[in-house]
């Protein structure tokens, strides 16, 4: 059983996506080379020229996806999906996805470990001032330090050295 915590895409596996990528290549050479092709083999060749393209753009864009898609399930479904948008053909899901997705880039859902994985040099500064990112994060102990104020009071509070730490955790990255 796959790990549910390091899913993989069914679209990217080789097993599964070679084959197709195989077919429509050799059908299309196949239909090339002929010389005297009939008006329905001219169809089915553009179709396989178009097949051909198209799967190669969607490898494409799944390996680019994947170079910093790193899902994690407590971001939920909609996150999750967001950087596949375009690969979404029901309308109503390509919509909801790419508005999630803008969000993610505008920093609107930096909370989101996939926000963490994509733009870490984004999300780690703002764990120095927001400690519920930190937490979101697994940063807290790095960043934050509970102190005692004059009133003998404890408060939370970011380390005094947090910018070396979160220089030290993004160059980790």
């Amino acid at each position: 059983m796959p790990n549910p915590s390091r899913p993989t895409s069914r679209a990217s596996s080789p097993r599964i996506r070679k084959p197709k990528q195989e077919d429509a290549a050799k059908t299309f050479a196949h239909l090339n080379a002929k010389n005297d092709r009939s008006k329905a083999e001219d169809k089915e060749l553009e179709t396989a020229q178009l097949l051909v393209a198209e799967l190669a753009t969607f490898r494409d864009s799944l390996l680019e996806i994947a170079k910093v898609w790193r899902p994690n399930l407590n971001d939920g479904v909609q996150i999750t999906a967001a950087p596949l948008w375009k690969h979404f053909r029901l309308p109503a899901w390509q919509k909801k996805l790419k508005a999630t997705w803008t969000n993610l880039e505008k920093g609107e859902y930096d909370w989101a470990h996939l926000a963490h994985s994509i733009w870490p040099e984004r999300v780690i500064p703002k764990c120095t001032t927001d400690r519920s990112l930190a937490i979101a994060h697994g940063h807290e102990a790095a960043l934050w330090e509970e102190v005692e104020n004059t009133k003998g009071k404890l408060s939370w509070q970011p380390k005094a050295d947090a910018q070396e730490i979160v220089e030290a955790l993004i160059s980790k990255l």
